[in-house]
């Protein structure tokens, strides 16, 4: 067999299992390799491979666990972020700018939720309603027990392609306290900053830039809140 038609089976191999065998030896972190019942897909490994053994189907399960595992590491970035450590010579980035680049950066979604929301949020206030404006999505989720946080987003609910929502808490002592920032289902800011002044640039904030695919849960994450009764629609 050719080493090119070899590698047209296995990405056909890797494609037929890539759901159902591929995700479990991947992610499921009890999952041991050598207790793999190898008999339900033996049909499918032998389809592509008809002399396969039990034993090289194993082989072959390892080789592509290994490999897909490397894959998942690329995939995921994490880059830290601060607020108020400038004077610290150190390579970190300070969250206004990078709030100000995942904004500019969008072309498809842009979502974001936050416990405290000032007057400080103006500054962005000309990127979103011209991202707004070009055909992003903007989804801004916020808690409501802060009567600020309602005052200082009241400018935006007449904008076209921007969705407000508020938290509805189920009981006194709950609240929206996630700060993040999704951006096109790719990237994400996730901090303990809120969008003011102090959590800008006074205060000592820590916060993790993420790029991969576990971003999107995030996103569901909200929807499914959202799908509970948990948020309202205010615009």
């Amino acid at each position: 067999m050719s080493y090119e038609k070899m590698l047209f089976k296995l990405n056909l191999l890797y494609k037929k299992i890539e759901e159902d065998v591929i995700q479990k030896i991947i992610f499921d972190r009890d999952f041991i390799l050598n207790d793999f019942d190898t008999t339900q897909y033996k049909n499918v490994f032998q389809e592509f491979f008809p002399n396969l053994s039990n034993e090289e189907i194993l082989k072959l399960l390892l080789l592509i666990k290994l490999v897909s595992n490397k894959s998942v590491e690329d995939l995921h970035k994490v880059e830290i972020v601060s607020s108020g450590t400038s004077i610290f010579d150190l390579p970190i980035r300070e969250t206004v700018a990078v709030i100000r680049e995942l904004l500019l950066d969008a072309t498809n979604h842009i979502f974001l939720s936050g416990y405290a929301i000032s007057s400080y949020f103006d500054n962005f206030e000309s990127i979103l309603k011209n991202k707004a404006n070009q055909g992003v999505e903007i989804e801004i989720y916020i808690e409501s027990n802060n009567s600020k946080n309602i005052k200082n987003v009241l400018k935006y609910l007449n904008v076209e392609n921007m969705k407000v929502y508020k938290y509805k808490s189920p009981h006194i002592h709950s609240a929206l306290h996630a700060k993040t920032i999704v951006v096109d289902y790719k990237k994400a800011f996730i901090t303990s900053a809120n969008l003011s002044y102090s959590g800008m640039i006074n205060n000592i904030e820590i916060g993790a830039l993420i790029e991969g695919r576990q971003v999107e849960n995030i996103i569901k994450i909200f929807k499914n809140l959202n799908k509970q009764g948990l948020f309202e629609l205010i615009n």
